[in-house]
């Protein structure tokens, strides 16, 4: 049935976001060599977004490229089903925009355009044919938009291609595409069910071909940062093969030889066997070993010491093309903020109070290190900081054991810019009302710290807490925060634009915690405007 933007429903009130933004549902649909790829997405006027739903069905599209360089019929009609059934689902969200990108099987094609004619007569959708170079480069947006990092090369392995880019300084460099991924290297070089050495052989000469065409890549060292079904099948096998115990893989580590190992262990097993893998997707098993030795030599090419995953890729950098537009910008200048503001929009979180807390706790902090009362790093302010703009997470579960709400919370949320250390200690801080409490929260995450970090948690923690406490009314009566030693007393001067009422006697709790936590006794004064007035 024709998609007809005409006939839809708006999306449910509990999506529409914050006040004073309007919000339109879209969605975008990657036509690749491997699979279908649909995201809806609902995205604001100020250009923050979410994803409401994601599918993905495999076709297989690049094996139905012929050797006359057509897509058969079987293959158009497979494409065509999903979809259809794509957006019927559409339809039922009330998405107001689809937009169509097509990748490497299409662009071979030689009757792509008969193709894509006949896409847009069954549902509507105009499909783009992107270059191997603009592939490469909406993978690149998506990276650097979504990953802390200044340098690096990106890698796409593709159902059909590969595609390769280059930056320093978060700038593109280099953007490139291999004619050659998973499947059409499974389907020319391992046609049998177990690979041969001379398979393996073959098909390693061929990948050193491709790359020996790519000097600029050999010997740069730059962390290599993987996307695409590969990448993220290999890192759910690391992950179930060490128990690792976040169900995240964006930002996830693993060192080249890991890599390589997984390779080795894939590629000694008949598909049947590699159908029980845990972590490894039964529709991905005959093309993994592919996927597996194109990365793998990338890897030693570049000569890096670090591989990470990125879970975004081609329809997020579509994505964050249309987020750089709305905001004005060439790239995010805070990947971190960016997401945060991302989740304040999804959960209805008050974000001037997220803001005012993180203030108050910022200066308490820096007045807490001036006299010697805490030892802060860098480190310690980011968690902190993440801690406190999504300290009220959790009531948007329930009221109710909101803290256990928010620490689960913050582990499983879309947060950029942040490693898995980062987010572990935020949800801690957050989440803080005992160390006894926050030890028991923490018992199946301990590879992620050292015992020395509990203290530091419980400083934090307590600060985070008793700030919280000074705009419990979410008003900003308190407007600042000072230390200064008093005898054997510290005076923590509470500046405030009007007499406190609730908000002192719920801060006064939290300074019994300060004495135990900071062996120190925390007295408070309030200075607020009335009382300079009767002055």
């Amino acid at each position: 049935m024709l998609y007809n933007r005409n006939k839809t429903r708006r999306f449910p009130e509990k999506y529409n976001g914050g006040i004073g933004m309007s919000h339109e549902l879209g969605a975008i649909v990657d036509l690749g060599s491997n699979s279908v790829r649909l995201v809806i997405y609902r995205q604001s006027s100020q250009g923050t977004q979410q994803e409401i739903d994601n599918l993905k069905q495999t076709v297989r599209l690049s094996s139905h490229l012929g050797d006359d360089g057509r897509i058969d019929e079987a293959g158009i009609k497979v494409a065509l089903r999903v979809l259809e059934q794509f957006c019927q689902l559409c339809r039922a969200y009330g998405v107001t925009h689809i937009t169509g990108i097509a990748t490497q099987a299409v662009r071979m094609a030689v009757n792509r355009e008969e193709v894509l004619k006949r896409i847009y007569e069954a549902t509507g959708i105009p499909f783009r044919v992107v270059s191997g170079e603009e592939e490469a480069r909406y993978g690149y947006l998506a990276v650097v938009n979504s990953l802390a990092m200044e340098e690096g090369v990106t890698v796409d392995i593709g159902g059909g291609s590969t595609e390769i880019t280059v930056f320093r300084g978060r700038r593109l460099v280099r953007a490139d595409s291999i004619p050659y991924g998973a499947v059409s290297l499974t389907r020319e070089f391992l046609r049998s069910d177990l690979p041969s050495m001379k398979d393996m052989k073959n098909l390693d000469r061929v990948i050193q071909r491709e790359l020996d065409r790519r000097p600029w890549l050999t010997g740069l060292g730059f962390p290599v940062i993987g996307m695409g079904g590969t990448a993220r099948s290999l890192a759910r096998i690391h992950q179930r093969r060490r128990h690792y115990p976040l169900l995240i893989l964006h930002g996830y580590e693993m060192w080249p030889t890991e890599v390589t190992a997984i390779l080795d262990m894939v590629r000694s097993m008949p598909i049947a066997k590699r159908r029980n893998i845990n972590g490894l997707s039964a529709d991905r098993a005959d093309i993994i070993t592919a996927g597996l030795a194109m990365l793998d030599q990338i890897l030693k090419r570049v000569g890096t010491s670090r591989f990470i995953i990125s879970n975004k890729g081609l329809r997020d950098g579509v994505l964050m093309e249309q987020v750089l537009h709305i905001r004005g910008q060439e790239l995010l200048p805070d990947t971190l903020m960016y997401s945060i503001e991302n989740v304040h929009d999804q959960f209805g979180l008050n974000r001037d109070h997220a803001f005012h807390v993180w203030e108050l706790a910022d200066q308490l902090l820096t007045a807490m290190v001036k006299h010697g009362l805490v030892v802060a790093s860098e480190e310690h302010r980011r968690w902190l900081q993440v801690a406190a703009l999504l300290h009220d997470i959790g009531r948007a579960i329930s009221i109710y054991n909101t803290s256990k709400h928010t620490f689960y919370l913050l582990l499983q949320i879309p947060l950029f810019g942040v490693s898995h250390r980062d987010r572990v200690m935020a949800a801690a801080i957050a989440a803080f009302k005992s160390t006894k409490q926050i030890q028991t929260y923490l018992s199946m995450y301990q590879e992620f710290f050292d015992e020395e970090d509990i203290p530091a948690i419980a400083q934090l923690g307590v600060i985070l807490r008793l700030v919280r406490a000074f705009d419990r009314t979410e008003t900003g009566a308190v407007t600042g925060l000072d230390l200064q030693p008093d005898g054997r007393v510290w005076k923590l001067i509470v500046k405030a634009r009007q007499p406190l009422g609730i908000e002192l006697d719920l801060a006064l709790e939290w300074t019994k915690k300060c004495r135990k936590v900071f062996q120190r006794e925390i007295r408070l004064e309030v200075d607020d405007l009335d009382r300079a007035a009767r002055i």
